[in-house]
């Protein structure tokens, strides 16, 4: 079986019983937006005694690894979150988690269960809060404050770290997009307008049917059960945004939105190249020249892919 592991940081805030959390999650401060079935990694001091990385390799994926384990509780009752991996990091050599005291901590990249319920946009309820128990076979244990959300989309890129067979290994920067014979769009093999082209994501919530938390993603692929949209911009290296909402357009969706495949929390997005209306500056070896964003109802994010000219 295949498992993708993502690690986006950011700082965050935690009560805890012997322990506490140093950053988790991608770009927010406590509480850390999450969606259901998300892959994120929390970084601890005090929980457990991690030496070396220890993987789970296989899929289901487990729910106790190296003596760590995870716990999700919301409104019903205590759910157990699967671990991807523990390792020990270095915040000395990597620098992300100051200003915390230099020294190596605890990293644990886990799922987020499907089972949570997130808050709905426009609601103007109070948005109810759930909360991650990181704990060790001692005893040792500390809680994080979530704010469940329907989407908080990531889409991998290779400074991500991905275990996934063949597909990637790590690199520095770039975004993975992939033609249909499975090679990576590059500067040397551009996309071509009017191409069906696949991005990979974790964060994209809920299925439609419900898939289980840490299982291998069933085939054929499982929809996401919510919509998204795509915003396609032709400068070169241009920021992610998301479409402009319109009643009188409608912005492009993807040709497909789900699962993918025999993986855990992998979420792949197939779409169309459009065609430019204007000619497009060709694309080097430091710029790009379109940015695809995908937006949910609560989060976007984009990637920089080489498009080459249109065929005539």
């Amino acid at each position: 079986m295949k498992t993708v592991i993502v690690f986006c940081l950011s700082v965050a805030a935690a009560s805890a019983q012997n322990g506490a959390v140093v950053g988790a999650g991608y770009h927010t401060f406590a509480p850390v937006l999450v969606a259901p079935g998300q892959v994120i990694t929390v970084f601890v001091t005090g929980i457990g005694n991690v030496t070396k990385k220890s993987s789970a390799g296989t899929l289901p994926l487990p729910t106790t690894l190296a003596g760590i384990s995870a716990t999700l509780t919301e409104l019903g009752p205590i759910i157990a979150a699967p671990i991807l991996s523990v390792f020990p990091f270095s915040a000395c050599v990597n620098n992300i988690l100051a200003p915390q005291p230099c020294g190596t901590i605890t990293a644990v990249t886990l799922q987020i269960p499907f089972e949570l319920l997130p808050n709905r946009p426009g609601i103007e309820a109070a948005p109810s809060l759930a909360f991650l128990m990181i704990s060790d076979q001692l005893g040792h244990a500390v809680s994080l404050e979530l704010n469940p959300v329907p989407d908080q989309i990531h889409l991998v890129d290779f400074l991500d770290t991905i275990v996934a067979g063949e597909m990637a290994q790590p690199r520095s920067g770039g975004a993975i997009v992939i033609h249909g014979d499975g090679s990576l769009v590059s500067t040397s093999k551009p996309a071509q307008p009017g191409e069906e082209l696949v991005m990979y994501a974790v964060g994209l919530g809920a299925t439609d049917p419900p898939a289980k938390t840490g299982a291998a993603s069933p085939a054929p692929p499982v929809p996401t059960a919510q919509t998204f949209s795509l915003n396609f911009d032709f400068r070169q290296n241009a920021a992610p945004a998301p479409p402009i909402m319109s009643p009188f357009f409608s912005a492009p969706a993807p040709v497909f939105a789900g699962l993918t495949p025999g993986f855990a929390g992998l979420y792949q997005i197939n779409f169309v190249v459009p065609t430019p209306a204007e000619r497009v500056t060709p694309c080097t070896a430091s710029a790009n020249n379109l940015t695809v964003t995908l937006a949910g109802a609560t989060s976007f994010d984009g990637v920089a892919i080489c498009v080459g000219p249109v065929a005539q």
